[in-house]
């Protein structure tokens, strides 16, 4: 393709931007047409003529699906902040500032079941009046939805730099994950190892979520890389009520069974004590200026650690 300069920018419309950046994020033409409610050849088109103007391939096109070149990975994160900063300054001219009247938290299982709650506690008892929405989520659909402006802030672990690209993480705390099992377990009256542990089905959360990879990878350290007997959820409310009911070994955030272990309804095996732990933290959008409730919000995260 012919590089072109800077006069020809303003060539860029809308629509070329919209289609790329839900191309890039769904890794799919297929799936970003039926995403923004178009054709796959218009979508195929819209992103033709970006490239054109910008004078680069943005994608590799395979059987597999679309992948961002260098090029489309530099022009990735402009293109989204653009859209967000056209969003909102949209919703300022006509006047929208729903907005600012709530604040959007993304937060993993883990952080609604124990660290959250207190902080919202802490915050409504200074604005009462403000709307607070929890989002809960798998992490990688979290961060997308940040990028968006779907939500405000974003309260995980840390994620891959793919996943992080274009955001700001902030440690808050360090959070290990546990091998648990319900109190009258088999287990519980020895010393559990993997090999007693392989014994018995498994829960985890799914292929793809940052919790899943940190347990994979300790795993098959261990030499398990393969677990025939596996549920697998993110529903920390499933997690609780399957370790009470079954023989099952849950790897799972010690935050999210934290009350169950003080009390002696859930026992942690103790194993990959020191391996198994990551930091978890506040993620925000540099792109989206946060409001007053949004920014006082921030405030009690950071005051709560």
């Amino acid at each position: 393709m012919q590089n072109t300069t800077d006069p020809y920018v303003h060539k860029i419309r809308l629509r070329q931007l919209r289609c790329f950046v839900t191309v890039a994020r769904k890794k799919s033409f297929v799936l970003a047409a039926e995403a923004l409610g178009l054709t796959q050849p218009a979508v195929s088109r819209s992103i033709r003529e970006l490239e054109q103007v910008l004078g680069h391939d943005l994608f590799d096109r395979t059987t597999r699906g679309a992948e961002l070149t260098d090029r489309g990975r530099e022009f990735f994160d402009a293109a989204e902040a653009a859209l967000l900063q056209i969003r909102q300054g949209t919703q300022a001219v006509i006047g929208d500032h729903s907005s600012n009247e709530f604040v959007r938290i993304g937060a993993l299982p883990n952080v609604c079941s124990q660290f959250l709650p207190k902080v919202v506690k802490a915050f409504k008892s200074d604005f009462p009046t403000t709307r607070v929405l929890v989002l809960p989520g798998t992490n990688a659909g979290l961060l997308d939805g940040l990028r968006r402006g779907d939500t405000d802030l974003v309260i995980g672990r840390l994620s891959s730099s793919d996943d992080m690209r274009g955001l700001v993480f902030e440690a808050l705390y360090d959070e290990p994950l546990v091998f648990v099992v319900r109190a009258d377990h088999p287990l519980s009256g020895s010393r559990a190892t993997l090999d007693a542990i392989a014994e018995f089905p498994m829960m985890l959360p799914p292929e793809g979520t940052i919790i899943r990879q940190e347990a994979s990878r300790f795993l098959a350290g261990q030499g398990f890389d393969r677990l025939p007997n596996l549920v697998e959820t993110t529903s920390s409310d499933f997690q609780r009520a399957y370790i009470a009911d079954t023989d099952c070994v849950a790897v799972i955030p010690r935050g999210v069974v934290q009350a169950e272990i003080a009390s002696g309804e859930v026992l942690d095996l103790g194993i990959g004590t020191g391996e198994l732990h990551g930091p978890v933290g506040l993620t925000t959008n540099p792109n989206r200026q946060p409001g007053l409730a949004v920014s006082a919000f921030l405030g009690r995260v950071r005051a709560a650690v």
